[in-house]
C-alpha cells in the first residue's frame, strides 16, 4: 500500500498537511504516535524546502511525499525537484556529519537532519533518478 501528496512549496500548505499526514499515516496502520513523528517530520522538510527554496526555486514545481508500507515500518520520501544537485551533495554531507552528534550552533546546516534522524530510521539524502532531491526514511507502525 503505497499514497502520494503533491503540494505547492507554499507556508500555507503546512497546517493542512502536518493534518493530511496524520490521517494518512492511520489510514495506512500506523499506531497514532507513529503519525504524529511523520507530522513532524514533514513539517520540518517542508518548512526547510521552502524556506531554503526561495533561492533556488524557478519553476515553482510541487513537492512530493510518497508513504509506503515496508513491512512493521512506514517508509515517508520526500521530493523536492528543483533542488539542485551540489545542494543535495551538501546535505548528504551535513547528515554524515550530524551522525556524530548535534551540529555546532554556528553551522548552516545539519540541525534539521539531526532533528528527523531523532524520529527517522535509515535516513538517507540522495539526488533523485528526475533531478533534486530525494529524501527518505522510516518509522515503526506500532
Amino acid at each position: 500500500m503505497s499514497r502520494r501528496l503533491t503540494f505547492p512549496p507554499q507556508q500555507g500548505v503546512l497546517r493542512q498537511l502536518r493534518s493530511r499526514v496524520r490521517e494518512l499515516a492511520v489510514q495506512m496502520g500506523a499506531a497514532s504516535a507513529a503519525g504524529d513523528k511523520l507530522a513532524l517530520v514533514v513539517d520540518e522538510l517542508v518548512n526547510n524546502a521552502i524556506e531554503h527554496g526561495a533561492g533556488y526555486r524557478q519553476r515553482n514545481l510541487d513537492l512530493v511525499l510518497e508513504f509506503q508500507l515496508v513491512a512493521d515500518r512506514m517508509q515517508v520520501a520526500f521530493f523536492d525537484p528543483e533542488m539542485p544537485a551540489p545542494s543535495v551533495q551538501e546535505l548528504a554531507r551535513a547528515l554524515a556529519a550530524s551522525a556524530n552528534g548535534v551540529p555546532t550552533l554556528d553551522s548552516e546546516r545539519g540541525r534539521g537532519l539531526f532533528l528527523m534522524s531523532i524520529y527517522l530510521d535509515d535516513l538517507r539524502v540522495e539526488v533523485a533518478p528526475a533531478g533534486g532531491l530525494r529524501l527518505v526514511g522510516t518509522v515503526q507502525r506500532r
